[in-house]
């Protein structure tokens, strides 16, 4: 059994915050008491006959209209001339439904005749989607946007807007492959991937300024909508290249008074997989077995092993690293908004808090956010205002080396080694090992600790001079600060559990500071027209967007004292580095939509953009797009399916990029920290870095888009879309000869690439039921396939070890040799003709002639290694039989969404996953021992192929380091999955209880976000993780348990 008490380890126990969270369980737990009292019965109020007639929006009548007395047993349906006749009281409330009608409530008051005309419920019809510059509603879309129902995600335990659309938006890739406070290290993909060395990110617009998407805390999101198509974000142009996500904030409303909304959530996490290693004694036996099998001498001897076995002496230790650097985290969120208005003005505002502490000791992230907005109008609607002031203050803690590096060091830690020295003679503990150096630098105030600061103001001016004509300026200022410290004091290490050797760790301060500025200036003209059945607007703008970036840094070691002060360091160990750019976007723009009957659909949209990153000759691209729908449920033809709303649509856009990595592509960029030979000594000096490429030039997009979107019997919905993405002129660094000195390769246009796919949404609402049981269903999925079709004059771009983009595959794929089984003894002979008497400890394998030899890449082969096949059936294993062993872009994503509802409980549920797509995965942990001496996990044991065992599929254990570095699809792992993202079970109190106590709305909740993975991938690790480093140590996601309150006084 393992021993997880080590001493001198840091308390693991919750700090003193975790008192805000018994404060809000206690609260909930008196809020759920209440939930046992019996209502107060008042004297029953007298109930007479109340009649009426229920007619449909034609004025027809409406048979079998539903009519029930709310919050009571008393109910009738209207006859087939659409009368009634029920008993109720004057402070009775009575509730009308009709499948594909909208609900009513009418209060009874004095009346004694009650006539309804019901209004259709048609949920196409009437849902506006936040498109590019404007609104519009759904109908009349004829572009592939997809918006999310903010309802779905009320309660949950979410740090970021990311989390708001994962498993939520068709042909979406999220990808959080870390639980690290404050950074979940989300990446967002929108139909795969488009470029090569570049920005592959979507575009986030944030109340119609570019932003970043974790500007905004998820409780100030009014709606999120995702532009697919590039018919839909070309009038964004070349920044739209991957898509675009606008993002919404609550605003202030009018004529409803002040309005109050706070949601508090206190949560429990910890880490949903973690490696198990084996125990110190297993390690220590595996290892003299693994270097037996190479020929080394082993490591341990019987006597070494027994004590390990029995721990009987403290210098041969069980160690369990995970156990010591992991703890359980805490977080607490808090959200209060203010929103109110009347005719003349309306004004928001919100405050977001915050703090979690890590799982992983010494992290954690404290974060305050806010969002104010005040908009005004005069001269009777003709001249209306917007201002708005957002921002955040974010402080981020880790160990004295980033989480990742921490995580990539953890998984090499042996469970031989101990935490903390003892001396022998007293007793005392003191020193900490190598391996504990982080907690031992942490304990002496080390660390990094980021802190994070956002400052985004806009204002904007509207003019109506005529009707209908619209003329929109508006300014805004987004700065970015981030103040970077990494300090590591001075201590000592101990080499041995006795303390008879020690090492000094030297000390170092390290500080960063860097600041992004966004100006923004829009200025736009809008004019709509509506004519008998003719209905068309157009918008002509113009903006200009400036970037202006510093960077500073500095270094300093072997300071005099333990404080972060660099004037304590040595000077003679100091350095600094400077960077600063500026970048500019010109463009010029316009959009004309069209529709005849609400049935003939068109939209025309053209944006000429100028960026400051290109050659002059090069600077300007046009960026056009068309669509067009079809509302084809409108016809005569199709007049008596009323069941059915459908349309169908078609687009066709070209988009840009100019997101390369390189400012400056056209010019030669100077560097400070080169090197030159001067007499006999090397000096400092100035040099060309990158050489230039003038004719770079717009990497261009062109897609194709097919789609319906169809609702039935106003309850199912369905949408489909099909796409076709070409990528040309792909910008990539190309290989230079060495003796043009240039460190930084240049850009140059070659290559093409293509995605296409199919996506697919189908949701079910159930027919309305105030006192009955409701439910929602929804599923998503999208199939989306890449290939690279062309690189010019190159035959293939070599990204690192193990990916490379080869035309005809997938860009970036996995490259290497590939396994075609396990050597078993039947493939070898040895000496004597193969006497089977000899011990297989001193036999002398030699293979069988006929087999591939594999002598070039791999020495002495023996019975337990991978086979690898020989792809040029050369009959030698050479780097020629190389080849593309795995795709990591998934192809398949999906997701299911359910919401039930009875009465005043809810429970909804997320679950979402991939499929066809692997990782590429080795290190330690992965292969046993690693580097020659790497840990091993508790499932490798038994699965590990041995003589008494002959597995087809693991191989044997060796201490070999050669073997460990050769890439194979051995390496290659299943990496689909599906997760079960959250379930929450609700309740809203009965608002009899809570209105006495002036809240309108309180609605109480438990929740759970990560609660179950289902996949085939690594025991420890989990499979959502980045396909462009997906061999790298990261920090696991967490699983998350919390208790909330939402409340609308």
């Amino acid at each position: 059994m393992k021993n997880r008490k080590q001493s001198g380890v840091s308390d693991h126990s919750l700090p003193p915050q975790t008192k805000t969270i018994t404060q809000i369980i206690t609260f909930i737990s008196l809020m759920l008491c209440l939930l046992t009292m019996p209502v107060i019965s008042h004297a029953q109020e007298t109930r007479r006959d109340i009649k009426g007639v229920v007619k449909d929006e034609e004025g027809m009548p409406l048979p079998g209209t539903t009519i029930h007395v709310k919050n009571a047993n008393i109910g009738t349906i209207a006859d087939m001339e659409g009368n009634f006749s029920i008993k109720a009281s004057d402070k009775d409330v009575l509730i009308f439904t009709f499948l594909g009608y909208q609900t009513q409530e009418i209060a009874i008051k004095n009346k004694t005749v009650v006539n309804v005309k019901m209004e259709p419920d048609n949920l196409l019809l009437n849902e506006v989607v936040v498109v590019g510059y404007g609104q519009q509603k759904k109908v009349n879309l004829t572009g592939a946007v997809t918006s999310v129902d903010m309802n779905d995600v009320e309660g949950r335990a979410l740090v970021s807007a990311e989390q708001v659309l994962q498993g939520k938006v068709p042909g979406i890739s999220i990808v959080q492959n870390s639980g690290r406070p404050g950074d979940d290290g989300s990446e967002i993909r929108i139909r795969g991937i488009s470029s090569i060395d570049n920005n592959n990110d979507p575009l986030v617009i944030i109340d119609g300024i570019e932003g970043n998407i974790g500007d905004v805390s998820p409780g100030d999101i009014a709606s999120i909508s995702v532009l697919k198509d590039a018919a839909s974000a070309s009038i964004y142009g070349s920044r739209a290249s991957a898509g675009v996500i606008i993002i919404e904030t609550k605003k202030g409303v009018s004529g409803k008074g002040l309005q109050i909304e706070y949601n508090g959530t206190g949560s429990l996490t910890q880490a949903t997989r973690l490696p198990k290693v084996v125990d110190s004694y297993t390690y220590a036996t595996l290892l003299n077995e693994a270097r037996a099998n190479v020929g080394l001498p082993v490591s341990y001897s019987e006597e070494q092993l027994e004590l390990f076995k029995n721990q009987t002496d403290p210098r041969y230790p069980n160690t369990d690293w995970y156990d010591v650097y992991f703890r359980e985290g805490y977080m607490q969120n808090h959200n209060l908004s203010l929103r109110g208005g009347d005719q003349k003005y309306k004004y928001s505002a919100s405050v977001t808090y915050r703090d979690q502490q890590g799982i992983l000791t010494g992290t954690s992230n404290d974060r305050l956010s806010y969002n104010t907005y005040l908009s005004g109008n005069s001269f009777k609607n003709r001249l209306r205002f917007n201002l708005g002031a957002s921002g955040y203050n974010d402080k981020s803690k880790e160990l004295t080396s980033t989480t990742n590096s921490v995580m990539a060091e953890l998984a090499g830690f042996l469970p031989t080694i101990f935490v903390r020295g003892t001396d022998l003679e007293t007793g005392e503990e003191d020193l900490y090992s190598y391996n504990a150096r982080f907690i031992a630098a942490k304990n002496l105030g080390g660390g990094i600790e980021r802190k994070m600061t956002n400052l985004n103001l806009k204002g904007s001016v509207e003019v109506e001079p005529i009707k209908n004509l619209i003329g929109k300026v508006m300014v805004s200022n987004n700065v970015y600060r981030t103040d970077y410290v990494n300090f590591s004091p001075e201590f000592y290490t101990a080499g041995s559990y006795e303390q008879s050797t020690i090492s000094k760790r030297e000390s170092l301060l390290e500080k960063k500071f860097v600041e992004t500025e966004y100006n923004t200036l829009f200025a736009s003209l809008n004019y709509s027209i509506n004519r008998n059945k003719h209905k068309a607007s157009i918008l002509l703008a113009h903006e200009r967007l400036e970037t202006i970036y510093k960077y500073d840094q500095g270094n300093v070691k072997d300071l005099s004292t333990n404080a972060p002060i660099f004037n304590f360091g040595d000077p003679n160990t100091a350095s600094m580095l400077s960077n600063a750019w500026e970048t500019a976007t010109l463009s010029y723009f316009g959009r004309l939509n069209y529709s005849y009957a609400d049935k003939y659909l068109l939209e025309f949209n053209m944006r000429r953009d100028g960026s400051s990153r290109f050659a002059e000759g090069n600077r300007w691209g046009n960026f056009p797009s068309l669509s067009a729908g079809w509302r084809i449920s409108q016809e005569k033809f199709m007049k008596n399916i009323k069941f059915l709303e459908l349309k169908i649509r078609g687009s066709w856009g070209k988009l840009g990029n100019q997101n390369i990595q390189s400012k400056y592509a056209f010019a030669d960029v100077m560097s400070g920290s080169e090197y030159y030979a001067f007499g006999n000594k090397v000096v400092p000096g100035r040099g060309t870095s990158a050489l230039a490429n003038k004719n770079t030039r717009w990497e261009t997009s062109t897609q194709v888009d097919l789609g319906f979107d169809a609702v039935l019997w106003n309850r199912l919905n369905i949408t489909f879309d099909y796409f076709r993405k070409e990528t040309n002129d792909i910008l990539a660094r190309v290989t230079i000869p060495p003796s043009l000195g240039a460190t930084t390769l240049p850009y140059q246009n070659i290559g093409d690439m293509v995605n296409k796919g199919m996506e697919l949404s189908i949701g079910y609402k159930s027919k309305y039921k105030p006192d009955g049981f409701n439910y929602e269903l929804g599923f998503n999925c999208s199939y989306i396939t890449n290939e690279l079709t062309n690189l010019g004059p190159l035959d293939f771009i070599d990204h690192s070890t193990t990916m490379r983009s080869v035309v005809g595959h997938p860009f970036s794929s996995y490259y290497g040799y590939k396994v075609e089984g396990i050597y078993q003894v039947s493939d070898f002979t040895w000496q004597n003709n193969s006497d089977s008497s000899i011990p297989h400890s001193e036999r002398q394998y030699s293979l069988k002639e006929g087999l591939p030899n594999p002598s070039g890449i791999m020495s002495n082969p023996a019975p337990g290694d991978i086979r690898i096949k020989d792809m040029d059936k050369s009959g030698d294993i050479t780097s020629e039989d190389k080849t593309i062993i795995g795709n990591p872009i998934p192809k398949f994503q999906y997701a299911i969404n359910v919401n039930l509802s009875y009465k005043n409980f809810g429970l909804n549920i997320i679950g979402q996953g991939v499929g066809h797509t692997d990782a590429y995965m080795n290190g330690n942990l992965i292969a046993p021992f690693y580097n020659t001496n790497g840990p091993i996990r508790e499932s490798m044991v038994e699965k590990r192929w041995t003589f008494e065992n002959p597995s087809t599929k693991y191989h044997r254990i060796y201490a070999d380091k050669g073997r460990d570095a050769l890439v194979t699809s051995y390496n290659i792992y299943n990496a689909a999955y599906f997760r079960l993202k959250n379930v929450q079970l609700s309740y809203t109190l009965d608002k009899r209880l809570t209105e006495k106590v002036g809240i309108n709305r309180c609605r109480v909740f438990v929740t759970g976000e990560n609660l179950l993975l289902l996949t085939n991938f690594i025991e420890g690790f989990d499979p959502e993780r980045k396909y462009t480093n997906a061999s790298a140590a990261f920090h696991p996601q967490v699983a998350t348990y919390s208790v909330g309150v939402n409340i609308n006084f």
